[in-house]
């Protein structure tokens, strides 16, 4: 009896697998198409983000944010700072429209965002999180996602800024590796080495870091953190030369 009780066991665990994958996949497909009415494009920034009297709730007799107000000129770094739940990933999210407002006004050079089209104003942030994810592909490839058309010139030049060209140069393949779904094959610290530099290549007007490099030793943030002033700096030209 032993081969078809292990032989049941195995399927029984593809059926619970199964199952919870489908959850997932018909949850998704009921989620409505997100609405988005104006088509006014936003290409670049031209002073700055500000928040007006902000307030915000996932539930309308919960409020997370409240009467929130602040300014950030363009070229000017700020860091927000809180306890665990205190709503800093949520003013990101707001700022990307990802949630529509309680009430307020989120700015981006004097213009409410929600004036602009909903993926013209996410075009203009590059974000690296502390939860990293890839895709199945070369290493190339995941660092390419940051900007379409991007030459292999430019992705070794953003690679290198990233401080993670030695690594890619020690792999089989080079940036021609691949890599298995989500990078289980590397290390965290690695992973958000890749997504740092597709965020140096994407060249975005506005960079958000949430707690981006979490899992880097302290002499390799260093380096992110000045390769990060030298990208601020050369914000206007793209990685023309490898060496740069």
């Amino acid at each position: 009896f032993t081969t078809p009780i292990e032989q049941i066991t195995r399927i029984m665990n593809m059926i619970q697998t199964a199952m919870a994958a489908s959850e997932r996949i018909f949850e998704f497909l009921e989620i409505d198409i997100e609405e988005n009415p104006s088509k006014e494009q936003i290409m670049e920034m031209n002073e700055g983000i500000s928040f007006e009297n902000v307030n915000f709730g996932y539930s309308e007799d919960d409020l997370v944010i409240k009467d929130l107000s602040f300014n950030v000129k363009k070229g000017e770094k700020i860091a927000i700072v809180g306890e665990t739940g205190a709503g800093k990933t949520t003013i990101v999210k707001l700022l990307m429209r990802f949630y529509d407002l309680n009430s307020g006004e989120i700015k981006i050079d004097g213009v409410n965002i929600n004036n602009y089209d909903k993926h013209s104003v996410r075009s203009l942030v590059g974000m690296v999180l502390q939860d990293t994810w890839l895709f199945g592909g070369t290493v190339a490839e995941n660092i390419a996602y940051g900007r379409e058309g991007a030459t292999r010139e430019e992705i070794i030049a953003a690679a290198r800024a990233a401080k993670i060209d030695p690594f890619i140069d020690s792999l089989p393949d080079g940036y021609d590796t691949g890599l298995t779904d989500n990078g289980v094959s590397i290390s965290k610290g690695q992973k958000q080495l890749i997504t740092i530099a597709r965020a140096f290549l994407s060249n975005s007007e506005m960079l958000i870091l949430d707690e981006a490099t979490s899992a880097l030793d302290s002499v390799t943030e260093a380096k992110i953190q000045r390769a990060f002033d030298y990208a601020e700096e050369a914000h206007r030209g793209q990685f023309r030369k490898s060496g740069e």
